[in-house]
C-alpha cells in the first residue's frame, strides 16, 4: 500500500521507475540501521503515514545531506499530526546518525506547513518544471522546541 501512495503522488520523484521497484526499495529502507530509513506510523498494524530519510533527494544540490523526502499520511488520517510526528521522528533519528542539518524539498502551500514546525527556508529554484522550495532544520538550533 505504501508503494502505491507513494508512487501515485510522487512518480519518478520516488527515484524509482515503477511502483514494483519503489516497493522493493521502500522494503530495504523500512529495516535499515542506515541511509536510507523509511520510517512508519502504524495504528493497530493500519499504515497512517510514512517518511524516508536519504541521502539525496535533489540531485542538483548534492552537496546537501540528509533530506527527508516523501513525507505522506493516508487521507483520512491527514489532521491529526502523524505528518509532524513522523517529521519529528525523523529528525531524532537523523541526529543520532550524527547528522545536525536536514533538508527537504517541497512545492504548493507546503512551505508554511514546515515553517510551522520550525524549518527554515534555504532558497526557490526551478526543478523539474516546477517551482520548489528547499528547507533545512538544524537541529542543534531547534533541540528543545517541540514540533
Amino acid at each position: 500500500m505504501l508503494a502505491k501512495w507513494h508512487y501515485r503522488q510522487w512518480g519518478d520523484l520516488t527515484g524509482a521507475s515503477n511502483e514494483d521497484n519503489y516497493r522493493d526499495l521502500l522494503l530495504k529502507h523500512t529495516f535499515s540501521q542506515s541511509l536510507p530509513i523509511t520510517l512508519l506510523s502504524l495504528n493497530n498494524g493500519i499504515l497512517l503515514g510514512s517518511v524516508n530519510v536519504v541521502k539525496l533527494d535533489l540531485e542538483i544540490r548534492p552537496e546537501l545531506t540528509p533530506w527527508i523526502a516523501q513525507l505522506y499520511v493516508s487521507e483520512e488520517q491527514r489532521g491529526k499530526g502523524i505528518g509532524t510526528a513522523l517529521v519529528e521522528t525523523a529528525v531524532d533519528r537523523s541526529s543520532e546518525l550524527g547528522f545536525d542539518t536536514l533538508y527537504l524539498y517541497t512545492s504548493g502551500t507546503l512551505p508554511s506547513y514546515y515553517q510551522s514546525i520550525g524549518w527554515t527556508t534555504r532558497e526557490t529554484l526551478h526543478f523539474k518544471e516546477k517551482d520548489r522550495t528547499v528547507m533545512e532544520f538544524k537541529v542543534a538550533v531547534n533541540k528543545d522546541r517541540n514540533l
